[in-house]
């Protein structure tokens, strides 16, 4: 029997998730007040947390893709239960991808190197991510069109395109 081992569970006080670039650890977790590390992957801690939400990483991914016709840098609806929206900055699967929460995004703003953007969350907190600001707006667009479409308007047989 295979055994179901999580060392982090992602939820409402998950404000962002990265590569731990670390010879331990796999993920570095930012939460409201605090940081962690996770020896798993953040695919693994989405699939899980997803998992967890009902469906699956892919399930989710699918979802999204048939609905807004996003093929790349999808937002996926981690728990419609909790309301909990991870929008990426790059391809999950690349090195410099952040997961950041739709509930915790404050605003982002140009950073003074080219080709990087800081978020600031509701908290005041900052990070820096490898993306453009153009980038990251649009992925905060699509996460918001998620969020109406899935938690405030489910009901309402919309199929909406963000360009």
């Amino acid at each position: 029997m295979k055994e179901n081992h999580v060392d982090y569970m992602i939820n409402q006080q998950t404000m962002a998730i990265r590569c731990a670039r670390h010879l331990e650890y796999q993920t570095h977790i930012i939460e409201t007040g605090k940081s962690c590390y996770s020896s798993m992957t953040s695919l693994q801690l989405m699939d899980y947390a997803c998992k967890m939400g009902g469906s699956t990483y892919k399930g989710r991914q699918e979802s999204v893709k048939f609905k807004f016709s996003f093929y790349s840098k999808i937002p996926i609806l981690i728990n419609q239960n909790e309301e909990i929206i991870m929008l990426p900055t790059h391809s999950p699967s690349h090195i410099d991808n952040i997961w950041i929460s739709l509930e915790h995004f404050h605003r982002a703003y140009e950073h003074p190197e080219q080709g990087k953007a800081i978020v600031e969350f509701i908290n005041g907190e900052r990070i820096t991510v490898n993306c453009s600001l153009k980038t990251i707006n649009k992925q905060h667009q699509r996460a918001s069109a998620l969020m109406l479409q899935e938690l405030h308007f489910p009901r309402k047989r919309m199929v909406m395109r963000v360009e």
